[in-house]
């Protein structure tokens, strides 16, 4: 089995309404469908057409899923998932071709960009796959994943290696479950979110957490439910995806303002690669190193692994910068003693912010 990263399909569409709600479902272009099936592990009939089952569900009004066939056997279907996105201010889509967790007590936990007999629930937004062994799917694996508006985060991946017509597929050994609220970004902040912020008549447990969302290009933006003063703490979001994590990404970076005249606020956050206390981290736009902060300079008021960069002016600086730019890096030492180097694209940064701006409440 090959380890394969996600690739990035993009096409552009034609004009549409930006509300995917509000228009038919449709599968992607064809010139979509042929880069995602121009793979030597496709294998389909000459004469097949893979529209004839194509599936796709909308996930919300940004997003949709589009799951299509690549193999076809006598009792698996391999199929490629595609995300298609749409941002408030475009008309156009792009398409992602999605990566997911796979493993086998040959190789351990690896990548695929394929999942075996796949099919998505709309009203959950959960997505399914199930690999047979063999025919009558007594050993393979299993694995569920849900929508969590912006990745696919594994829920659960089941196990059997031995066919052997022991254990019905249900009872097959869990690999990995994960917590009821996974440390996320998707979730509400622990350091910020209070009691005050949950509904006794809406769950803010599941995705989209009673926020209000929306997508800027490389940027997911939210706003959470309002304050008793009605303010609202709002955040601008970027992400290193990394789809065989369980959170769904490595690093993410966050401007965020706790209120409308609040001041905006930068971290980075690493998710496996802590930083190094003792050393400094270096900030660039374009190439260009903007600020070189010292230990002191960086705070991590609620979590040793969110990175804030302490002094306002500093902070001021910077944002200046990445507004004006396409893309920033952190470089840091970590615990580890690895020089770390994490870039961001800041395309739909400055729409962000004004969105952030005119949500932010009080």
């Amino acid at each position: 089995m090959k380890q394969i990263f996600t690739a990035l399909l993009t096409l552009i569409a034609s004009p549409a309404l930006a509300d995917f709600t509000q228009t038919p479902m449709a599968p992607p272009p064809q010139g979509v469908i042929d880069r995602a099936l121009d793979d030597p592990d496709c294998f389909l009939p000459e004469t097949f057409n893979a529209l004839e089952m194509w599936d796709g569900t909308t996930l919300d009004a940004n997003t949709r899923v589009h799951i299509v066939p690549c193999q076809v056997a006598a009792y698996n279907v391999v199929s490629k998932i595609i995300i298609e996105r749409r941002d408030d201010e475009g008309t156009s889509s792009t398409f992602d071709l999605q990566s997911f967790a796979d493993y086998s007590s040959h190789y351990g936990w690896t990548a695929s960009d394929t999942l075996t007999n796949a099919f998505i629930l709309p009203e959950t937004g959960h997505l399914a796959h199930f690999h047979k062994g063999r025919g009558i799917g007594d050993c393979g694996t299993t694995g569920s994943w849900e929508w969590t508006g912006y990745v696919f985060a594994m829920i659960e991946y089941r196990v059997h290696e031995a066919c052997d017509q022991s254990l019905m597929p249900d009872a097959w050994p869990i690999i990995y479950q994960r917590n009821p609220r996974p440390e996320s970004a998707m979730r509400p902040d622990p350091v910020i979110d209070t009691e005050e912020h949950n509904s006794a008549t809406t769950d803010c447990s599941q995705a989209p957490y009673c926020e209000d969302r929306r997508y800027f290009k490389d940027f997911l933006v939210s706003c959470r439910q309002p304050r008793t003063d009605g303010s609202r703490f709002c955040s601008a979001n970027a992400y290193v995806h990394n789809s065989g994590a369980p959170a769904g990404f490595d690093y993410q970076l966050r401007v965020s303002r706790d209120s409308r005249e609040a001041p905006l606020r930068l971290s980075l956050i690493a998710v496996y690669e802590m930083m190094d206390r003792s050393k400094p981290m270096t900030v660039s736009v374009d190439g260009e190193r903007i600020a070189v902060l010292t230990p002191n300079a960086i705070e991590t008021p609620g979590s040793i692994n969110d990175y804030f960069i302490g002094p306002q002016d500093v902070t001021d600086r910077l944002i200046d910068a990445m507004r004006a730019g396409s893309d920033v890096s952190f470089t840091y030492r970590s615990e580890n003693g690895h020089n770390i180097s994490v870039p961001f694209s800041l395309s739909g940064l400055t729409a962000s912010l004004l969105w952030m701006q005119e949500n932010a409440g009080r």
